[in-house]
């Protein structure tokens, strides 16, 4: 069963405008079994481009391909214990961009130690 490390979500903005890889979240100083577990991701995109998540420097699913001012909205709306996105411990989170576009949004989520 997963502990929470912290009750309350935390929150990171997504604002950048360059192609490549974008972190989002940084694991903070704690114990190695840390996890992300993302409950709420929003963004928009300016332009078109391909969005890939991803589990450090691993692709977490495919890729978005999104149209200009198209965007995305995934919520953990059953209260899953590991969110709508769960990352391998002691990994960030990342988005890849594919275009320098600007990327702005959210995200909001919890540290978990799934040991």
């Amino acid at each position: 069963m997963a502990n929470a490390f912290f009750e309350e979500q935390l929150k990171a903005d997504i604002n950048f405008a360059t192609s490549g890889d974008q972190t989002i979240i940084t694991i903070p100083s704690l114990p190695a079994s840390c996890h992300i577990a993302i409950d709420f991701i929003m963004f928009v995109v300016a332009g078109a481009t391909n969005i890939q998540f991803k589990d450090g420097t691993t692709s977490y699913g495919g890729l978005l391909y999104l149209a200009q001012n198209q965007a995305i909205v995934l919520e953990n709306t059953y209260a899953g214990t590991q969110g709508v996105i769960t990352l391998t411990k002691g990994k960030n989170f990342v988005i890849n961009s594919s275009a320098s576009v600007q990327v702005s949004g959210f995200v909001r989520y919890r540290l978990l130690d799934l040991n």
